[in-house]
């Protein structure tokens, strides 16, 4: 493993200016693999590479899946597998990362990369849909057994993507919202698409007295629900 130290400079959403986020992730002792780092330059490079989350929620991530020593994980939208990768490194040999995607266009990029770093055999890839993936989960009997759901996908199923990773959710386990802030677009206009199913979900989650949750200003703003134990 290699130090963190400025590795969000290859990321296309930062600039030299980021100087407080740039202060942040260098200053943590979560460390990248060679194949992190090769996935993360590779999709910068990518004409659509903005669509990676930022360093900080990846670090985020790493941090939330050692915490909760999780066993299963949903990923809601896998693009290249920047912040697959992050947390299937954290699973047990038996762990489980589901990663929904509804194109393996973006997929197949990181796979050679997930081979190289070792965690392949963990990473069940479903090519669907996500709202139909999430539903056959169910049938599969994962329902109260998955630890952390990452979300960042299609913004306009937020609200049904909460629904059914609550479900899935154990007691405990935590859900992750990507883009709860969208470009700070929101703080403005709450009634646009897709803003404003973005603001229903953050607005559900401080009504809804089944989980404890927060909204973090780190990326593109990050929606944190825990599932509050029965």
């Amino acid at each position: 493993v290699v130090s963190t130290q400025s590795t969000g400079k290859t990321h296309p959403k930062w600039t030299e200016s980021d100087a407080r986020k740039q202060y942040c992730i260098s200053h943590t002792n979560i460390t990248e693999s060679s194949a992190l780092q090769e996935l993360r330059q590779l999709t910068s490079q990518h004409e659509r590479g903005v669509m990676e989350s930022t360093p900080d929620v990846g670090q985020f991530l790493t941090f939330l899946t050692r915490m909760l020593k999780a066993q299963n994980i949903v990923e809601v939208g896998s693009f290249t597998g920047v912040a697959l990768l992050r947390m299937a490194q954290e699973l047990p040999a038996d762990g489980k990362a589901f990663a929904l995607d509804v194109s393996d266009e973006y997929v197949k990029l990181g796979k050679p990369l997930m081979e190289k770093a070792g965690v392949l055999s963990k990473i069940d890839y479903r090519i669907a849909p996500a709202l139909e993936s999430l539903v056959q989960l169910k049938e599969e009997g994962y329902t109260g057994k998955i630890d952390l759901c990452f979300i960042d996908a299609d913004k306009g199923n937020y609200p049904s993507y909460y629904k059914l990773c609550f479900e899935l959710l154990r007691p405990g386990g935590v859900i992750v919202f990507d883009n709860s802030l969208y470009a700070n677009r929101i703080l403005t206009d709450q009634t646009s698409k897709p803003q404003c199913y973005i603001h229903e979900t953050n607005e559900k989650a401080v009504v809804d007295t089944r989980v404890t949750s927060m909204l973090l200003p780190i990326g593109d703003g990050c929606l944190v629900l825990r599932k509050n134990d029965e």
